[in-house]
């Protein structure tokens, strides 16, 4: 989800460092080739699938292994606590956030970026304990909540646009509640190590809008290996609701993503929020992108994929 826009970069930047240290103490010239990049998301994908760009900039991809969709199904309808790991508890935190409540540190405004068709802002603080934390704010013009949440959800479309996937498996569903269980593991640059999740993501829908709510679980049934690395602190989660156009006309739409992300992913403070200055904005324009391209494609199909499908299953919730 838009959850990992970072999370690359920053492992990107601490294994650069050294070198350029090393090279600035035996005089080496140091080329904008040599630093050239691109970097993306994590995704999931229910079975494997060809690979299409969205821009003719040519692009190494890592190898990309899938599993076929085999997940448990929820065998408890009647019982959502044991159909989900997910529940309203979750919700309330993701609220506390909104309006915050959570009793947390203040807010620091980290960037503000705009494009005519996109306004986006990022804040930044670091608790007492843990990672520090995201907050962002993403205006997208022409584009409905029900098409972003599809979007966000939409692992079957999302390797378009994010070359950092090496695997993915989906590990369990619920067909009542639409939660489901996922694994992927990411290739990271340079001499960082993969890095291994479980989510367990689950939507709910109100009058103002969609909660999405992913975060780190347990999953007995896949046991911890040494390499790559599980990432245990995960939370990414946001709210997709529709707002005024930056234009005004009534013909028009426009809809608002406002995220919270922390992981803990073994790297300094310092240098997580080095590597999210430096890159960030690069990273929404081609997630901006890559919104397009599913709005124009599924314009001219309209035929959702199971991601899609599994998006449409949301909880309603009051305000």
């Amino acid at each position: 989800m838009i959850a990992q826009l970072a999370l690359a970069l920053l492992c990107l930047v601490a294994a650069w460092m050294p070198l350029v240290c090393l090279s600035l103490l035996k005089g080496w010239s140091w080329s904008r080739t040599l630093c050239s990049w691109r970097l993306t998301f994590p995704t999931l994908s229910f079975s494997s699938h060809r690979h299409r760009e969205i821009s003719s900039e040519s692009v190494s991809r890592p190898r990309l292994t899938a599993t076929t969709f085999s997940g448990q199904c929820c065998t408890h309808p009647h019982h959502e606590q044991e159909c989900s790991e997910l529940n309203e508890d979750d919700v309330k935190v993701l609220v506390s956030h909104i309006d915050e409540t959570d009793g947390g540190p203040p807010w620091k405004l980290m960037m503000e970026r705009s494009t005519p068709t996109l306004t986006y802002q990022a804040w930044y603080r670091d608790p007492q304990l843990g990672p520090t934390q995201y907050r962002t704010r993403t205006v997208f013009e022409n584009a409905s909540p029900e098409l972003l949440r599809n979007f966000f959800w939409d692992d079957e479309f999302r390797p378009q646009w994010d070359n950092t996937l090496i695997h993915f498996q989906t590990l369990r569903v619920c067909p009542k509640t639409g939660s489901m269980t996922v694994h992927w593991i990411r290739k990271l640059p340079l001499f960082c190590s993969d890095r291994e999740y479980v989510i367990t993501r689950r939507i709910w829908e109100s009058d103002s809008g969609y909660y999405c709510l992913t975060k780190g679980t347990p999953y007995p049934p896949l046991p911890r290996s040494k390499r790559p690395r599980r990432v245990d602190h995960y939370f990414s989660s946001w709210h997709i609701k529709s707002v005024k156009p930056r234009n005004g006309e009534q013909h028009k739409m426009a809809s608002e993503v406002l995220l919270f992300h922390h992981e803990d992913i073994g790297l300094p403070r310092e240098v997580v929020k080095m590597g999210v200055r430096a890159g960030m904005w690069s990273l929404v324009k081609r997630l901006h992108l890559g919104l397009q391209t599913y709005q124009m494609a599924k314009e001219n199909d309209g035929s959702p994929s199971n991601y899609a499908l599994m998006a449409n299953i949301t909880t309603r919730i009051k305000n």
